[in-house]
């Protein structure tokens, strides 16, 4: 179809050209410093990112270890916020301390885990013992309390290492189950059985804690995915990564469909931002003239103008339809003289043409969704129109004027 008098065209930036597009082609030893000072700063923020979402799976599992075992689990460390600005080594030096902090914290909070859960069993098997039928009190003895028999060194020995392997990130409800089957193996009779249980229970435990490590590779992931940006998408986000870090089956998937939209969600206005601002810088590039505040009244009103000399009464309206659609439209006042209006109509058209490709040069993919036939100019009248009108007649003062004066003496 040939070029459009009326235009509907989509137009989508992506994020990644977002962040490449203020990267320019500099030559020589100061774009080699460049280039390395952001690969630097790309890994400092991808180091920061990742201690963040260690820390905050870390504390995740302190809370569930605090809410089973309250008081016997030590609070998180507090990290604070990671630094800001463009200072790389202090970005490095706060990334390295607060993996040592995660790191230590950490180790404390295993060790105190697998001591309340030996303690815990332990009571379990107490419990047990209690509740088995006792022998008949003979007349004249005092009752003896019954004692709960301590275990062999080596059931002892196996006990602490099948409890202290086990992950903190294992869910609470598998957590318990297995340190049932703990205290089940030490009320078993003989010490050969109670070694067999638990080398048993050792097997599961490293299967729970294999399926724990690959659900928090990708929980770290995805949460360090969000690092950086905020907004109510993006703490719904983390509120189930967080559910998830204690979830048996967490639907890992539609996790990071989550993500994906929390993130597009926060960035949706800074690219509709960027493709206004593309679209203003296109048109300026083809020789066109747009409004005041183009990019932002295309933004806030959702309605911007394009003009050029020589068309006196005559403009281009740009209109945004829905998240990244816009139509243009020829518009003029009420009573304004169309006799131009065909040659307008070719300009615009010729315009067109070389508008699409510019605007994709910024990045911005364009699909046009309809064009009108040229030859067949429709022009829409408005109540106020967004530019100095001048009269034909002014026009063609000004140009004999000019005619005048470039005329030989």
């Amino acid at each position: 179809m040939v070029a459009p008098a009326i235009v509907g065209i989509g137009l989508v930036a992506g994020a990644g050209y977002l962040a490449a597009r203020g990267v320019g082609a500099l030559a020589g030893a100061a774009g080699d410093r460049l280039a390395a000072r952001q690969s630097r700063g790309w890994a400092v923020a991808d180091r920061i990112a990742r201690v963040v979402a260690d820390h905050r799976l870390l504390q995740d599992q302190i809370g569930r270890g605090q809410a089973q075992f309250a008081g016997a689990i030590s609070d998180g460390p507090v990290i604070g916020d990671a630094p800001g600005g463009l200072n790389l080594d202090r970005g490095e030096q706060w990334a390295a301390w607060a993996e040592a902090a995660v790191e230590q914290a950490g180790a404390r909070f295993r060790q105190e885990m697998a001591a309340a859960r030996t303690g815990w069993v332990m009571d379990e098997v107490a419990a047990a013992l209690d509740r088995l039928p006792r022998p008949a009190p003979v007349p004249g003895r005092p009752a003896v309390a019954r004692a709960v028999p301590a275990p062999s060194v080596k059931v002892a020995e196996s006990l602490r290492r099948v409890l202290g392997r086990m992950d903190g990130g294992v869910p609470p409800t598998l957590a318990t189950t297995l340190q049932k089957r703990a205290a089940d193996a030490l009320a078993a009779v003989s010490e050969a059985t109670q070694l067999q249980l638990l080398d048993d229970l050792r097997y599961t435990v490293d299967q729970a804690n294999e399926q724990v490590r690959r659900r928090h590779a990708t929980l770290r992931e995805l949460t360090a995915r969000l690092a950086g940006y905020t907004g109510p998408a993006v703490d719904e986000a983390l509120a189930a990564i967080s559910a998830a870090g204690a979830d048996p089956g967490p639907d890992l998937p539609a996790l990071s469909d989550t993500v994906d939209a929390a993130i597009a969600a926060t960035l949706a206005p800074m690219v509709r931002e960027y493709a206004h601002q593309a679209l203003r810088d296109s048109l300026e590039e083809i020789g066109l003239a747009v409004e005041e505040d183009f990019d932002v009244a295309l933004g806030t009103e959702g309605l911007a103008h394009l003009h050029r000399d020589g068309w006196d009464d005559l403009a281009v309206r740009v209109r945004s339809r829905g998240e990244d659609a816009y139509y243009f439209n020829m518009v003029a006042p009420a009573g304004a003289d169309e006799t131009d209006v065909a040659a307008v109509e070719h300009q615009w058209c010729s315009a067109v043409d070389r508008l699409l490709p510019v605007l994709e040069a910024h990045g911005l993919q364009v699909t046009t969704t309809h064009r009108s036939e040229e030859g067949d100019p429709h022009v829409q009248t408005v109540a106020k129109f967004p530019f100095e009108r001048r009269r034909r007649d002014d026009r063609r003062r000004d140009e004999d004027v000019r005619r005048r004066r470039e005329l030989p003496r």
